[in-house]
């Protein structure tokens, strides 16, 4: 029977409906609560609400199913009642609630189904929103339950005496239910009388010895439950009446087990409440884990007894409550981590049936390596039934419990200190040969976490984006300070070699101490019991150990090389296809990220087989080669597209060992075999039935091999014949559009390495050439940045010398101007590099009208800075220099001059000027002669021309200082800055002449001091970026600036001056500084702090060295300093530091971050009141100094996360929360990024984040408040949405699984029910209350995924 409903059903369509289902066919009845279903689903909110007879007579007909004597009616019945409720006018809760109890109440012996409709009815009701004001209908709604399901739950019902739903021997799962059911939608709202008459009720169920097990379990979720609305005096009483029942001796072992269960469930439902009784419930939990009881079990098992299975349980429950104590209350267990770590080892090796001396293990184990069976598959003969044996719930809630351990108490903390080395990961590692799979996975997990942990930063899951990524086109912007200019860099085709595996990896030195020094001795043991593990046949064992050796490879940077010998074998096998791989069934393991297959086993394997190759050196890979190339090759071809494709990935990186620069001695001798890598991965490029991803990856692979044998040393290992066939299929894909930005990205790659010793034919080039400048006004913006770059890369090579015609030319010419034209700053500094090189080539096609209209505008309406100003000075150089300088000159003068910044247009015409010969009609003294005669802008203009001029020409430059002198004012006007600065500049030229006659000037004193330590400036920067000594001259340079520091003005300027003379000459100026920074004068002292956070940008061998030994001990003394102003500079000395020199701090954060946490704590006695007029307004003279130590933080947790401990972080994250609006936007930030470094903490803080954000969301400002305020609390609302919105969809399958990652709990999710329950309240909260602007960012997001 088909199902018929209209598109715009209404009352009397459910009328028609109500006829069938007293139909005596049950599937008609069947049939007829279907369509009432699919009717409710399209109808309109207000069916039913004007019609109160067919309301009445539908709800009438679908409870009377639900006694239907056909069990799919009755289920159907059920689905009906919720959508039923929804469309009923509100009067008639009331009386569907009455009739479902009295169906109930008729039914008291199987009242199953009669539960399961009131709790689709309770959860159907329109409910509370906290936070909101309660509606009519909710009321009305409440009102219901509270006069007729409440006192039906207690046995409180008029009329015929019935037993309560919590009541009696016969009670149900599916009635606590409904009590769970009410108190999550209705709890806010409960009186304190109903939560105690309700909590009171579960409470009698769970002292019943008959009642049965499920519904204790239930039982228990509903104490979790109400325990988020019991009072503190209420709270006190049921933990006191616990601690009570746990003292009783006499305690039945199933009763013990349910207390500790409930106080585990606790935990993780009231974490902050529940945190102050721990010290009176814990012991409670190490009572039943202690050595005494385990030594009686054991005794009474060698006796003969049995291993009970209620005994078991105890321990388990146990084990899982002290899990929930470590993840909830961190802080209240950090006095008892000692007892924890005892519990948790003592348990993890309970095997009563293979109880043996630890002793005796290791003596044997020598004997048992060769006899290990790989079909025995961790069984032993033994002389029992696995199924009766309950230990391993013991083992594998042990194991769980370490791996909260390690989670939260790792980072700053217990690795730190070495305890998580010396005692646990040993203790771990012996149990890799467990013989039970579950405990086996989860002891790997842990493993797996610990060594990840320790490495310094955390190693990211594995995504394809990350794998096709190219460090040519894509470089990130560094925050180094360069040392010479870019521009002139990238003209001379230096190529940053990080991260493209042409530098052959290093073994790093192990330290002494630490973490790392504990992994380093530990790993042969894990070597060898991995190597146990990889025999066997278990999918997710063989998974979960090869992912803890790509982890040992990625934290150590390799650390293999001895064990390859060992492991190789194994991981090849892994690679092969065996008959089980045409099964693709998932088996999920515990502990992991996604299910084990055979395919997912096989791409892990071929994973760190890439990560031997990346990490490890070429010698250490030689003598494995030949059988690793084969493996690889055999499984390029896989008709799985994600295995071709990481074997495609794979074989570049294999290619990159054995090609030089790290191959150079032994190239030859596996010419073969990088011949087998050509062949394999020219197949896959030209495959146009290959997966897209497959052909992607395979045109990098192409790409890498071709540049390494493109180069001086690697020319020899291809043929002409082989290197020009490859080179025409990456043209052809570059005209495919699928395949075009892979192509474009491989030819960068090509031409960035690529030689002398190699040329590219001339047609080849040219259309290629004519294609990437095509791809530069695409919409795609990675398309349009690597085209440039591979452009670039293509014009400065070598191997293209002299391969470019004129309408080449012509045609690139013509895109870059358009480039220029449209001030595309992604392009621009490529682009202008490009036009230099061809400038120089072919300058009558290059230098046109066209060309010189686009830099003018260029230069009149946009901000040249940075990397393009560096390319703009290499293009108008070369222009000089082709001698078509003068007509440029002419044209910047006359329609550029004053309309753009002076300190651009300046530079620009200098540059001309020099590379022109300085000959012609425009000449220095043109410019000289302008000075003299004109006042300010155009008198600036010319001084920062021949400042540029004199930079350039060095002592060559034919004026004296008195030129730029003449030109200071009394009062610091745009002429006497422009003087200044060109005075530096020029000076910076000819150091011997200018700089005796600045530091003389700066005798006289007066007013011009401060324009001339802009000048000494400007000379400090340009010596350090041209690496040119000063000689003598520094020492009167520092003293004069120590002189002049006095004055406030000066103040910034002499701390840069200082800084940069530290760069300079780090050996003599490094220890003054840092005996400034204990100078009494506060003054002093905060200019030696602002002088080292000027030098921490910098890149300098010496400077970086001296540093290493320095740096810590001052950063110390200056956060230590007793003024508050000095302190808020050292927190932003600190803050570079953790940008810019990570690896000298991070090895004593230990040390610096209490100074950064105290400064994040709010300080009353810094708060006051001030009277201004009749307003009053609180000042908090902590706030700048709480923020800069914020930035700090979010700066450490960036760069140094894996060294904090998050339990401290996300205290103060959370505390911030409830700060100052900028502190806020900080810490919404460094929420959004933990979501994703550390899902599991910010689960378990979602409560604490819901109470914060709704504090904000709720702020209501006074009427009087102004424009500023207004915008501050709407940007403090918006951002407060944007990561609710990311917290609630993001971790949603966290959440959806009870909301706390990992949880092991005996008895489904009973001991998880009630978790992050405040977080589900804000969130209904927020998005019935702010739906209109969580919507908006909803679709913010979604255009933004959009945009390439």
């Amino acid at each position: 029977m088909a199902t018929t409903v209209p598109t715009n059903p209404t009352s009397h369509t459910v009328s028609l409906l109500l006829t069938k289902i007293s139909d005596a066919d049950p599937d008609f009845r069947y049939m007829a609560l279907n369509d009432l279903l699919a009717t409710f689903n399209v109808a309109k909110p207000d069916i039913l609400q004007h019609d109160f007879n067919t309301s009445n007579r539908t709800l009438d007909e679908v409870i009377k199913a639900l006694s239907d004597q056909n069990g799919e009616v009755q289920n159907q019945a059920i689905k009906v009642l919720g959508p039923l409720v929804k469309k009923l006018p509100s009067p008639l809760y009331t009386t569907a609630m009455q009739k479902l109890i009295e169906l109930q109440s008729h039914n008291s012996d199987v009242n199953s189904v009669p539960a399961m409709a009131l709790k689709a009815v309770v959860e159907a009701l329109p409910r509370p929103v906290p936070g909101a004001a309660l509606s009519k209908e909710a009321q009305e709604a409440y009102d219901s339950i509270n006069k007729l399901l409440i006192p039906r739950f207690l046995g409180q019902t008029t009329g015929k005496q019935v037993p309560g739903l919590l009541q009696g021997s016969q009670v149900t799962s599916d009635s606590v239910d409904v009590l769970i059911e009410v108190v999550r939608c209705f709890g806010p709202v409960l009186t304190l009388v109903e939560i105690e008459a309700l909590h009171d009720a579960v409470l009698n169920l769970l002292a019943q010895e008959k009642c049965a097990s499920v519904v204790k379990k239930r039982a228990v979720a509903a104490v979790s439950m109400l325990a988020h609305y019991l009072s503190d005096d209420l709270l006190a009483a049921f933990v006191k009446r616990t601690v009570a029942l746990l003292r009783k001796s006499s305690m039945s072992p199933a009763t013990r087990r349910l207390y500790i269960t409930i106080l585990g469930s606790m935990a993780r439902s009231i974490p902050h409440r529940f945190g102050r009784y721990l010290p009176e419930v814990v012991s409670f939990v190490f009572d039943a884990l202690n050595e005494e009881e385990l030594q009686a079990q054991l005794e009474a098992i060698q006796e003969g007894s049995e291993t009970t299975s209620e005994w078991s349980d105890v321990r388990e429950a146990a084990l899982v409550a002290l899990d929930a104590f470590l993840s909830s209350c961190p802080n209240q267990m950090r006095p008892y981590t000692n007892d924890a770590l005892e519990a948790c080892l003592r348990y993890l090796k309970f095997d009563p049936n293979y109880a043996a001396d630890e002793d005796e293990e290791m003596e044997e184990e020598e004997e048992e390596d060769d006899e290990f069976d790989d079909d025995d598959e961790f069984e032993a003969d033994g002389n029992f039934d696995d199924d009766d044996d309950a230990s391993w719930k013991v083992r594998r809630c042990a194991a769980k419990a370490l791996h909260t351990i390690i989670s939260t108490r790792s980072s700053g903390d217990l690795l730190e200190s070495g305890v998580l080395y010396q005692r646990v990961a040993p203790a771990l590692i012996k149990r890799f040969d467990e013989r039970e799979e579950n405990v086996r996975l989860e002891v790997l997990s842990a493993v797996s976490l610990l060594i990840r942990k320790t490495g310094e930063g955390v190693i990211p899951n594995f995504t394809i984006d990350s794998a096709t990524g190219d460090g040519l086109s894509q470089a990130p912007q560094s925050r180094k300070r360069r040392r010479q200019s870019s521009a002139a860099g990238q003209a001379g085709m230096p190529v940053n070699l990080s991260g493209t595996g042409h530098t052959s990896p290093k073994a790093e030195k192990i330290p002494a101490t630490g973490p790392r020094a504990g992994l380093a001795a530990l790993t042969p043991a894990i070597v060898k019991s991995a190597t146990k593990l990889l025999k066997g046949k278990l999918i997710p064992t063989k998974q979960a150990t090869i992912n803890i050796l790509d982890d040992l490879i990625s934290v150590q940077k390799g650390g293999l090389a001895s064990y390859l010998d060992q492991i190789t074998d194994l991981i090849l096998d892994a690679i092969k296809v065996t008959g089980s791989s045409t099964s693709s069934a998932p088996v999920s393991f515990a502990g992991g990220s996604a299910s084990a297959t055979t395919n997912t086993l096989r791409i892990a394997a071929l994973r760190l087989i890439s990560s031997f190759a990346r990490n490890h050196s070429s010698n250490d890979l030689q003598p494995y080669l030949p059988k690793i190339v084969d493996g690889v090759v055999s499984v390029v071809h896989d008709r799985v597209y994600k295995i071709a494709a990481e074997a495609v990935q794979t074989a570049e990186e294999v290619s990159k060992a054995i090609t030089p620069p790290r191959a150079r001695m032994t190239a030859q001798k596996y010419k073969g075999e990088l011949q087998k890598l050509y062949s394999v991965i020219v197949d896959r490029t030209t495959d146009n039935d290959a997966d897209a991803e497959v052909r992607q990856k395979a045109i990098h692979a192409l790409g890498t091999l071709l540049s390494r044998t493109s180069g001086t040393e690697g020319t020899a290992l291809l043929a002409d014949a082989d290197r020009k066939t490859a080179l025409g299929h990456l043209k052809e894909r570059l005209f495919n559009e699928t395949t075009r930005l892979a192509a474009v990205r491989a030819i960068d790659t090509v031409a960035a390495f690529s030689s002398s010793e190699v040329s590219f034919d001339a047609p080849w080039t040219q259309e290629v050439v004519v294609e990437l400048a095509a791809q530069l006004r695409k919409a795609n913006r990675s398309l349009r940045g690597s085209s440039v770059m591979a452009l670039k890369h293509l014009v400065l090579s070598p191997a293209t010398e002299n391969t470019l015609d004129d309408a080449t030319v012509q045609k690139v010419v013509t895109a870059l101007v358009t480039v220029i034209t449209h001030y595309d700053a992604q392009l621009l500094g490529p682009g202008l590099l490009v036009l230099a090189r061809l400038a120089q080539e072919k300058s009558q096609i290059v230098v046109t009208e066209e060309l010189m209209t686009a830099l003018c505008k260029l230069l009149m309406e946009s901000t040249v800075t940075g990397t393009v100003l560096d390319s703009l000075l290499v293009l108008v150089h070369s222009i000089g220099q082709t001698g078509q300088g003068e007509v440029l000159m002419q044209r910047l003068l006359n329609e550029v001059a004053l309309s753009g910044d002076p300190s651009v247009v300046g530079k620009v015409i200098g540059t001309l000027l020099v590379a022109s010969g300085n000959k012609g009609t425009y000449t220095a003294e043109l410019f000289v002669q302008e000075i003299q005669k004109q006042k300010g802008e155009r008198a600036s203009l010319a001084l920062t021309i021949l400042g540029e001029a004199g930079l350039r020409l060095g002592d060559m430059f034919p004026y004296s200082p008195s030129l730029f002198l003449e030109q200071f004012h009394s009062e610091y006007d745009k002429t006497s800055l422009s003087a200044a600065v060109a005075l530096g500049r020029a000076g910076a030229g000819n150091v011997a002449a200018y700089v005796p006659v600045i530091l003389e000037s700066m005798h006289q004193g007066g007013n011009t001091q401060y324009l001339l330590l802009q000048s000494i400036k400007e000379v400090l920067q340009q010596v350090a970026m041209s690496s040119t000594d000063l000689g003598q001259l520094s020492t009167p340079i520092w003293n004069q600036i120590l002189a002049a520091s006095g004055s406030e003005d000066n103040k910034a300027v002499c701390a840069e001056c200082i800084g940069r003379l530290v760069i300079i000459d780090p050996k003599t100026y490094m220890l003054k500084l840092a005996s400034l920074l204990n100078d009494e004068s506060p003054l002093l002292r905060a200019i030696a702090i602002q002088a080292l956070r000027y030098t921490l940008p910098d890149e300098n061998e010496v400077f970086d060295s001296m540093l290493k030994s320095h740096l810590v001990d001052m950063l110390k003394t200056m956060l230590e300093d007793p003024e508050m102003e000095n302190r808020r500079h050292a927190m932003s000395t600190l803050n570079s530091a953790a940008h810019n020199k990570a690896d000298v701090i991070l090895g004593h954060l230990n040390k610096l971050m209490p100074y950064v946490m105290r400064e994040t704590v709010i300080k009353p006695e810094l708060i006051r009141e001030v009277q201004m007029g009749p307003f009053k307004h609180i000042i908090d003279d902590g706030l700048e100094l709480r923020k800069a130590a914020y930035e700090t933080l979010y700066a450490l947790m960036e760069t140094a996360f894996s060294r904090i401990s998050i339990i401290d972080l996300y205290d103060r994250i959370v505390a911030g929360l409830s700060d100052d609006n900028d502190i806020k936007a900080l810490c919404n930030l460094m929420v959004s990024k933990l979501a994703y470094i550390d899902p599991d903490e910010t689960i378990r803080r979602l409560d604490s984040i819901a109470e914060a954000f709704r504090k904000t969301l709720s702020t209501k400002l006074k009427d009087t408040a102004v424009k500023q305020e207004l915008e501050k609390q709407a940007e403090a609302n918006r951002a407060a949405l944007r990561v609710t919105l990311l917290l609630g969809e993001k971790l949603k399958a966290f959440l959806s699984a009870g909301g706390t990652v990992g949880a092991a709990v005996p008895g489904g999710s009973a001991a998880v029910a009630g978790t992050n329950q405040v977080w589900h309240s804000y969130w209904e909260w927020a998005s019935k209350e702010f739906k209109t602007q969580l919507q908006i960012l909803r679709d913010e997001d979604s255009k933004g995924a959009g945009v390439i």
